[in-house]
């Protein structure tokens, strides 16, 4: 019998970030039972989304922080991508998952003010959102929806969060490829039909 290992995702969350990503993100990583922790890059897991809209996470980074996972993904936010992108912790939490080669997935303005600001791109393709690409020199911006790049997955913003959750579903699940069909089906998501 052979048996899965469960895939396990952190979701960076700061004061600020577009809520809409990160709920749409969350949604369908637990629809295809991916494990995912919801972590407060603030000192409290109570948090502040973009549009006021209060969100609890399930734990604090500093918690989690020596955690390994099998995928980072940060939504935007324009407030939110800059909370997270000034915090010294985030940055050593991003670059350890990128050493590891694990799966770093920045939805909209994240890919460029946390990414590409601190040079994590290191010269790779992407998407950002807001013409933000043109402020950094780190990376190749594509004007894609939903750009992968070995183990970076950027997409460019809260219209394209279906496409950019799956396609993160996608890149966990290489063995289940029919159950991220299915699931995608089941939502009336067309993009893989």
């Amino acid at each position: 019998m052979e048996c899965r290992v469960e895939k396990h995702v952190a979701v960076l969350l700061a004061d600020g970030f577009e809520e809409g990503e990160a709920v749409v993100f969350i949604d369908i990583m637990r629809r295809l039972d991916i494990k995912v922790d919801v972590l407060s890059c603030m000192e409290t897991t109570q948090l502040n989304s973009y549009f006021e809209t209060r969100i609890s996470a399930d734990d604090t980074l500093a918690n989690k922080v020596k955690h390994s996972y099998d995928a980072v993904m940060m939504p935007g936010g324009p407030k939110g991508t800059d909370n997270l992108s000034a915090n010294p912790m985030v940055l050593e939490f991003l670059q350890r998952h990128i050493v590891e080669e694990k799966l770093i997935c920045a939805l909209c303005s994240s890919g460029a003010k946390v990414l590409a600001a601190h040079h994590l791109l290191q010269g790779r393709n992407y998407t950002t959102g807001d013409g933000l690409a043109e402020k950094f020199v780190d990376g190749h911006y594509l004007d894609q929806k939903v750009v992968v790049d070995g183990n970076f997955i950027t997409g460019k913003g809260l219209g394209v969060s279906f496409e950019f959750a799956f396609t993160v579903a996608k890149a966990l699940l290489t063995n289940d490829q029919t159950k991220v069909d299915h699931q995608a089906n089941h939502i009336y998501f067309e993009y893989w039909q």
